[in-house]
């Protein structure tokens, strides 16, 4: 009976003591950040969108349309997007922005040098970005871009700024 008990508390012991910490969920924003984008008038201003259409090519050809929480394939009313840019060693993300579902997109072409950075065991690498550049090759609907911070370290600051 003695050994029975001791043999219980023996697994039990085991099974609190092999319990994973936190460190063990990557939930707080530890992987690799995406991109803030907002959006300005000519006059500099701030503009929220009426409706968004964002698609990015992950892979040479291949266009993959953002999507909203909503499950749709368009942002409304939106301020602001988070772009995934690409993680393989490229050094560039091509990104076609329109503003209706059928009319002229803007080929945005982000530019920048990666590197790694590790973060635990659960969450493993993630890539930063720096020397960030960009440039509107189709300027309908974007006209121009501005560069607010030249490197993708967090999702807390906004990354670029297009223009209306």
């Amino acid at each position: 009976m003695n050994f029975h008990k001791i043999f219980f508390l023996l697994i039990f012991s085991f099974s609190i003591v092999s319990c994973g910490s936190d460190d063990d969920i990557c939930t707080s924003g530890e992987g690799t950040p995406r991109m803030k984008v907002k959006f300005k008038a000519t006059d500099g201003k701030i503009k929220t969108l009426d409706s968004l259409f964002v698609s990015v090519e992950y892979k040479d050809g291949e266009i993959t349309h953002l999507q909203p929480n909503n499950s749709s394939s368009v942002f409304l009313n939106v301020d602001s997007v988070f772009v995934p840019l690409r993680v393989d060693e490229n050094g560039f993300t091509n990104i076609y922005f329109r503003t209706s579902k059928i009319g002229d997109s803007s080929k945005l072409k982000v530019n920048y040098t990666t590197k790694t950075e590790y973060v635990s065991p659960a969450c493993g690498m993630k890539k930063l970005y720096e020397n960030l550049d960009a440039s509107v090759e189709n300027p309908n609907p974007i006209l121009n871009v501005e560069i607010n911070q030249t490197e993708i370290l967090n999702e807390d600051k906004t990354h670029l700024y297009l223009i209306f």
